[in-house]
């Protein structure tokens, strides 16, 4: 099994499409809360998937992101759903500083082209929760060989009409990404 993960809406948004696209392919939407966040993943990653494909939204971006690496650093100008802030804290207390993408990003940049879809690399994953989750599930993965990354999607067109790509080309990327992560790609 390949673990699709998305988040709940945040920031306002009355939804998010990372949730939804999460559900429909039996995966699990977590929580914008830096608390509750690394306890959400644990029952998941109990169930021995083969490979964790985590999902954002970057609601400023016009093309789905793949991820290179998650820093164990957050700093946001935005609180979580709980309303925390954790400005320039560690993700992990001594955790190593940064953890790159297990994902074979090459063969989902190139899947994602040639199927039409608006594709770039980025270097990381940012500061807010979304590099959190990446940067937990690489530490709590790293020594058990499970392939594990994050990718931003873009927003929908009613969160954002400029730059977006619409939910049935969203969930068709990500099916995508499944079949290459578990090798039918």
């Amino acid at each position: 099994m390949i673990l699709v993960t998305g988040f709940e809406p945040f920031g306002g948004l009355g939804r998010n499409p990372t949730g939804e696209i999460a559900l429909a392919l039996g995966g699990a939407v977590l929580p914008v809360d830096y608390a509750r966040v690394g306890a959400a993943l644990d029952p998941l990653f109990a169930k021995r998937p083969r490979a964790v494909l985590l999902l954002g939204l970057a609601a400023d971006r016009s093309k789905i992101s793949l991820e290179r690496v998650a820093v164990n650093f957050r700093d946001a100008a935005r609180a979580d759903n709980a309303g925390r802030l954790p400005e320039g804290s560690e993700v992990v207390p001594g955790g190593p500083a940064a953890y790159f993408s297990t994902l074979p990003l090459e063969a989902l940049h190139g899947a994602l082209e040639r199927e039409g879809l608006p594709v770039e690399y980025s270097l990381t994953a940012g500061g807010y929760l979304c590099n959190a989750t990446f940067y937990l599930a690489r530490h709590r993965l790293d020594r058990r060989g499970i392939p594990c990354g994050l990718v931003h999607m873009p927003p929908t067109p009613d969160l954002a009409p400029a730059g977006s790509l619409p939910y049935e080309r969203q969930l068709r990327a990500v099916e995508r990404m499944v079949e290459v992560i578990g090798g039918a790609g």
